[in-house]
């Protein structure tokens, strides 16, 4: 019920946020929900004996979502490789820890490429214009879509669930639960299509459903990976029932360059 009542809060929230005329409401709440989960990578980092640079990769954070934004995410190449020259000098301040400084250089640049960098491009499917409320369609589709597949797995696994989906990285996802998640996905990018989408080829709405679907579980399972490695439950616990942010945008940040490059390549949206 905990989980319900804080989905209830939240998506009201994110879909004003993503129908509001000004792109920069819905940039606010994504930036401060990306950098909260890169500092929640970087706890989990912590725990796992590879102390990050964490003022630099918060700070290349900071950078990256402010470049997806403004210019596009294709421009933090520039982003990454600053970032790189910054924790690399940062390096020569830990003499005294050097048994894990490769540890910390690597914990640093992943939570930068794995959080930031692939949640800029959320950032930057909001910031296109053209066609008219082409940014706000797609993210709601992306929100219907990554937000069913979790709803149908945790509910279809909870009540069918017997066969383990990968009982060593998540001992609680059952292949049942798998495969609700993906009708889930599936179901609501078509019904998406029909309710705000008209222009979505059902052929698109499907398989965005369905790829965007095992892309969701698959980040699920990589975020319950790193900490099952770190001997952490929640990345944090700060929303009720859900755990932390990164717990959230797990399956999130692995969909977002899709559907960027759909909404870019596919559909011709631009800034």
């Amino acid at each position: 019920m905990t989980r319900v009542l804080t989905a209830l809060v939240a998506l009201p929230v994110l879909l004003v946020a993503t129908w509001w005329s000004n792109p920069y409401l819905f940039v606010a709440i994504a930036a401060l929900a990306i950098l909260a989960a890169l500092h929640e990578f970087y706890v989990i980092a912590d725990r796992a004996g590879a102390p990050p640079f964490r003022i630099a990769g918060l700070a290349s954070g900071v950078v990256s979502i402010a470049v997806a934004a403004g210019v596009g995410p294709e421009w933090n190449s520039y982003v990454l490789a600053a970032t790189t020259v910054v924790v690399m000098i940062a390096t020569l301040g830990r003499v005294d820890d050097k048994s894990r400084i490769l540890a910390s250089v690597g914990s640093t640049m992943a939570g930068v490429l794995y959080v930031a960098t692939l949640g800029s491009y959320l950032v930057a499917v909001r910031m296109l214009t053209a066609p008219p409320q082409i940014a706000s369609k797609l993210i709601t589709l992306f929100l219907v879509i990554v937000m069913m597949s979790d709803t149908a797995a945790y509910y279809t696994g909870k009540t069918f669930g017997k066969r383990k989906l990968a009982p060593r990285v998540s001992p609680a996802k059952t292949v049942e639960g798998s495969i609700g998640g993906l009708v889930g996905s599936t179901a609501a990018a078509v019904a998406a299509k029909y309710v705000f989408f008209p222009e979505l080829p059902i052929v698109h709405a499907i398989a965005l459903g369905a790829g965007m679907g095992v892309m969701g579980q698959v980040g699920d399972l990589v975020e319950s990976l790193l900490k099952r490695g770190s001997d952490v439950k929640d990345a944090a616990s700060i929303l009720p029932g859900h755990g932390g942010f990164l717990d959230r945008l797990d399956s999130m940040l692995l969909n977002a360059p899709i559907l960027y490059a759909y909404g870019v390549l596919v559909l011709g949206a631009r800034p």
